[in-house]
């Protein structure tokens, strides 16, 4: 009785491993590297997609307080580089990340 029920759990085991290839070990470790390659690579376009929303919401607002502490001679020094890096986060939001995805 013991034998019956041992040999119908075991017997498809048994004709599974016949069947392994020899490169079973190569085939596993293949899978698991596809497998991390697509985790990281859906990781760096969520990645990608995180930085142009912050970036977008970030150069309206500087460009802003840069015009305004230039106008108004505040700290036109400052102004002016605030500008200039509103310009270049814009450029780079809206034209080269979204090339990237």
């Amino acid at each position: 009785m013991m034998l019956r029920i041992a040999m119908k759990y075991f017997t498809p085991i048994i004709r599974e491993s016949e069947r392994m290839s020899p490169d079973w070990l190569t085939e596993l470790l293949e899978n698991i590297v596809n497998s991390v390659e697509k985790s990281v690579s859906l990781f760096s376009n969520m990645v990608l997609q995180a930085s142009l929303r912050i970036l977008s919401m970030i150069y309206a607002p500087m460009a802003v307080v840069g015009v305004v502490l230039y106008v108004t001679k505040i700290n036109k020094y400052l102004g002016r580089d605030l500008i200039y890096g509103a310009l270049i986060i814009a450029f780079f939001a809206e034209f080269i990340l979204p090339t990237l995805l």
